[in-house]
């Protein structure tokens, strides 16, 4: 079945890990074996045409923590929300699962797609590298004033 603007989630979940990727500037086949993977696994999820399991997610998030790009375990989940919310803003029908494509085209999606995934993504990269200014300390109590009673 062909849906007008469909983009499945194994999609969006995939060009997410292959900008955190290239940001660290690893091919896939060194992330692949920093995580003790076969490079082909990494190859399907990227591509979207595996979808990555609670435990890919979960090594790729430890990966991904390891080296300072999220900050802690859901926030993978939390990046595909905000990609799939901006997805629909812009009109096209986040799904699960795959789509029927006409052969030998690229869907329009695809690109609009990459382009949302690459804002949100560089939005997250930016907001995580902002130093965080502490907060300042709270003023010390002042004694209370004793009155004179007259």
């Amino acid at each position: 079945m062909t849906i007008p603007n469909a983009v499945d989630l194994a999609t969006i979940i995939g060009r997410i890990i292959a900008l955190f990727r290239k940001e660290l500037g690893l091919s896939q086949t060194e992330l692949a074996g920093r995580m003790k993977w076969d490079r082909s696994v990494l190859s399907r999820i990227e591509g979207g045409r595996n979808t990555a399991n609670i435990d890919n997610i979960f090594e790729l998030e430890e990966q991904f923590m390891a080296d300072h790009l999220i900050e802690g375990h859901g926030d993978l989940t939390r990046l595909t929300a905000e990609v799939v919310y901006e997805a629909r803003r812009r009109g096209l029908r986040p799904v699960v699962g795959h789509t029927e494509k006409p052969e030998g085209e690229e869907p329009v999606e695809v690109p609009t797609l990459d382009r949302i995934v690459a804002r949100v993504v560089d939005d997250w990269l930016v907001a995580m590298r902002e130093p965080v200014e502490p907060e300042p300390a709270p003023e010390p109590a002042r004694p209370a004033r004793k009155t004179r009673r007259t």
